[in-house]
């Protein structure tokens, strides 16, 4: 069953992009057995937008939340056309600043539903209640 995204959990950010500009990116942040798990959103943003910014934005959420970076998990959210699609990225530190990063689609369905379960529902339990 398709899900649907559950805006209600993030929460507007302002962040500045590798090009100093301020953005605004939506956040949801989930402590999570010693881990903390980063969701963001980027709405009427290019795709390739949070993969340009990636190592600034993840700076600036480290810095701002006060995180350990070897405990933060980044996960960028994209809904196109009813889907959502998950993308982990992984981060090189040196010290507290990120160096290179690369992301991964998330595909695994179990580890899908362990995502998803902090940001989105099920269709078919939205009408219920």
């Amino acid at each position: 069953m398709p899900n649907k995204l559950l805006l209600s959990r993030f929460t507007p950010k302002t962040l500045h992009n590798r090009l100093g500009q301020d953005v605004e990116l939506h956040l949801c942040h989930q402590p999570f057995h010693g881990r903390d798990l980063l969701f963001i959103l980027a709405p009427r943003q290019a795709s390739s937008f949070v993969g340009k910014n990636a190592e600034p934005f993840a700076f600036q959420l480290r810095e701002h939340l006060a995180l350990d970076p070897s405990q933060m998990d980044l996960i960028e959210v994209r809904e196109s056309q009813g889907q959502i699609q998950l993308f982990r990225w992984r981060f090189e530190w040196v010290g507290h600043s990120p160096v290179t990063s690369r992301a991964e689609e998330v595909t695994s369905p179990s580890q899908r539903k362990h995502l998803l379960q902090w940001v989105a529902e099920e269709e078919s339990a939205a009408g219920l209640g």
